[in-house]
């Protein structure tokens, strides 16, 4: 049975190594070229690879930024808004040594 170090090793070459910004912004661009600039409930949760029904809770309660013609049930979402929304929301993995076990 492999000991705490190894364990500790296997799941550091398991992190998702960060993205460059190169590598971000070629994602951004295939993005963007194959949305439109305003997105349906549907196309924002292809995006982010959630449930619709999970996209317009989010919309409902804030966490994403969405629109709503008066007397509509329809949302409709800033594809810049929702690529702003990502990038405000990134969480940086931690430290997996500092973590007491």
């Amino acid at each position: 049975m492999p000991g705490r170090e190894q364990w500790l090793e296997d799941l550091r070459r398991d992190v998702p190594k960060p993205h460059s910004a190169d590598e971000q912004d070629e994602t951004l661009e295939r993005i963007r070229k194959r949305y439109p600039p305003v997105l349906t409930t549907a196309q924002v949760a292809e995006v982010l690879d959630l449930n619709p029904r999970t996209v317009m809770n989010m919309a409902n309660d804030g966490r994403l930024p969405a629109s709503r013609i008066a007397g509509s049930r329809k949302f409709h979402y800033f594809l810049d808004d929702i690529i702003s929304a990502l990038r405000e929301s990134r969480v940086e993995p931690s430290n997996i040594a500092d973590d007491p076990a």
